[in-house]
């Protein structure tokens, strides 16, 4: 055994069996035959299992109930010393050059259970190791006796003659749960492993697709229930609209799930027997679940969260998990060269610099989306559903606030291009740039200024007055000379 085993509490052995195994008196009895066999019927593939003999076990035939008697050949002093103890659930008598072991009065099967796993290290070395399949592993021929078997079981089993072939069950397995988020298709995954909280939320556009993904183990118990089926329950927010396109897969090919949608919760009932109640899969198979949704109108300004719950036929909560998305806004400032607030100046969204067919399209939330709104004209990215009924996107115009704000946008950069000044003063000719990154943008922090007189370029340059000077000079040189050649000519 390589260290400290990973012991797993209780697995079959139950309070009949305890009671059989440790009666409160001495027995007369007689060996054994080596014909016992302990089964463990749902293995977790690759691990290894040991057993290890604790006691000896003789029993009287015929009798109803069994009676079974225990003994230890007193080989370890550690465990003798423990045995005998004041904290011992067992009451130890000499006998026949061995020990009698008798479970002591009032005793419960707890103590019994924990004693044992205390002094597992005073078991020498294992009966028989076995590594397991991912099914039920069966260890033959073995004395009858009582046996604690390790690794990702833990158990105390008793082989008598009444019940020389004991079956047992890793009641650890556990069924896992872990829920995944993507805004790039499915590329990059984010709040991976179990409870993982991300400290920058993924961010997606609204109208987008966000990717969903539930994966984990199948087991065929929880504890010692066994488990027919796993109920998935997933509750988004209500700024994500379910796709309705649950797809689920077990150890990689897709199978049959029961899925209902209602709303913001849709259940995904994966049964895990057939109709015979035997199980469908192996103990420990791989199961995932994937799923999509749209970010609406209603995620504007909020997080939105997505919750799956895990439970199963016992109605026991097997795990939950949990991921995050959310959208932020820029908010763009017009004003003179003063400083003074402009209003009807008129906008589109760009994703890039220069390209035309890259528009990000928008509709006005707020606001009366001209020049004269006395409060700022708010507006937000069209949602699937208006894109696929063709609505027409909106030039975004500011108001007598001089401020616009987009909302429902990803982290990332945008490009504003001025489609029309206010009168008197000079359109931008190229687009101006804004980035959003992990936080609304401020108008104070994006103000776009226009300048009277003709039209600018707006990265600053020198205009186009002074062009206008040097050709009037120019034309005037030009017109001088003319007159001069002329006169020489006349004389």
């Amino acid at each position: 055994m390589k260290g400290l085993k990973k012991i797993l509490t209780g697995i079959v052995a139950s309070a009949l069996a305890l009671t059989m195994a440790f009666g409160t008196g001495d027995v007369t009895a007689k060996a054994a035959e080596t014909t016992g066999t302990i089964t463990i019927s749902n293995t977790t593939e690759g691990k290894d299992y040991s057993l290890y003999k604790v006691f000896d076990a003789t029993y009287v035939e015929g009798t109803d109930p069994v009676k079974v008697a225990y003994s230890y050949d007193g080989s370890n002093e550690a465990f003798l010393a423990a045995l005998q103890g004041a904290g011992s659930p067992f009451e130890v008598k000499a006998y026949n050059g061995g020990y009698n072991v008798v479970r002591k009065a009032n005793t419960s099967d707890t103590d019994v259970t924990n004693f044992i796993k205390e002094n597992a290290a005073n078991y020498g070395l294992a009966v028989a190791s076995k590594k397991g399949t991912g099914s039920a592993l069966s260890f033959t021929g073995l004395g009858f006796g009582y046996y604690y078997i390790t690794s990702q079981l833990g158990s105390e089993v008793t082989i008598t003659s009444a019940v020389p072939s004991q079956t047992v069950i890793d009641k650890n397995q556990k069924t896992t749960i872990d829920k995944a988020e993507s805004v790039d298709g499915g590329i990059t995954w984010k709040y991976t492993g179990n409870g993982t909280v991300e400290d920058t939320l993924p961010t997606q556009l609204v109208g987008k697709v966000v990717n969903y993904k539930v994966s984990g183990t199948v087991t065929q118990y929880n504890k010692d229930k066994k488990v027919t089926f796993l109920l998935f329950t997933d509750t988004m927010s209500e700024g994500l609209t379910p796709n309705k396109d649950v797809v689920v897969k077990v150890n990689g090919t897709q199978v049959t799930a029961e899925v209902n949608y209602d709303g913001q919760v849709t259940t995904i009932k994966l049964s895990t027997v057939d109709a015979a109640g035997e199980f469908l899969y192996e103990s420990n198979a791989s199961y995932e679940i994937t799923y999509t949704a749209t970010i609406n109108e209603k995620a504007l300004d909020k997080v939105q969260d997505n919750k799956v719950v895990l439970t199963d036929n016992n109605g026991d909560t097997l795990g939950t998990d949990e991921t995050k998305v959310r959208n932020y806004s820029i908010s763009l400032k017009k004003t003179d060269e003063a400083g003074n607030t402009l209003a009807d100046a008129h906008f589109r969204l760009y994703a890039s610099q220069n390209n035309k067919d890259d528009e990000i399209p928008v509709v006005l939330v707020s606001g009366t989306g001209d020049a004269t709104s006395e409060v700022d004209n708010v507006y937000r990215v069209l949602t699937a559903e208006e894109v696929q009924n063709k609505v027409q996107g909106v030039e975004m115009v500011t108001g007598k606030t001089g401020v616009i704000v987009v909302k429902g946008l990803k982290n990332g950069d945008y490009y504003f291009e001025e489609t029309a000044a206010p009168a008197g003063y000079n359109r931008l000719t190229e687009r101006k740039a804004a980035k959003v990154n992990n936080a609304d943008v401020p108008a104070t922090e994006f103000v776009v200024i226009n300048k009277t007189g003709s039209i600018l370029p707006s990265t600053g340059g020198i205009g186009t007055t002074i062009f206008y000077i040097v050709g009037g000079v120019l034309i005037a040189a030009a017109f001088a000379y003319f007159m001069l050649r002329r006169k020489a000519q006349a004389e």
